[in-house]
């Protein structure tokens, strides 16, 4: 009886120690998705911020930044070829800020010379 009960045990944590992994590389798939949910929301925002409205821009400057945040909140998870995407991601997007913004001084400036 004891033989039982140790060997229903030590298949018990044998069980156990398999699914670890498989919840690790689970996490991974999806930090994975969600990166790549991002990356695909940058590239269509910094095309659309070519003609966005400055009220459109500043909408989405805060959804970058949450969304930002909330993925680099777990880039623990990431291995060395997302943090270099990261990377290229944040460059991206900071030329987009500056282009948006030289865009939106250069539009009003017009307008004051108009008004002169």
């Amino acid at each position: 009886m004891k033989f039982s009960t140790a060997i229903k045990i030590a298949g018990f944590f044998c069980f156990l120690g398999m699914l670890l992994p498989a919840c690790s590389t689970e996490t991974r798939q999806e930090a994975g998705s969600e990166f790549e949910q991002f990356a695909t929301w940058v590239d269509q925002n910094a095309k659309r911020a070519e003609t966005a409205t400055e009220e459109e821009w500043n909408e989405m400057q805060a959804e970058y930044t949450r969304r930002s945040t909330e993925l680099e909140s777990k880039s623990a998870d990431w291995d060395d070829k997302t943090k270099a995407e990261w990377e290229k991601l944040r460059t991206q997007w900071t030329e987009t800020e500056g282009k948006a913004e030289t865009r939106f001084r250069d539009a009003d400036a017009a307008v004051e010379g108009d008004t002169i």
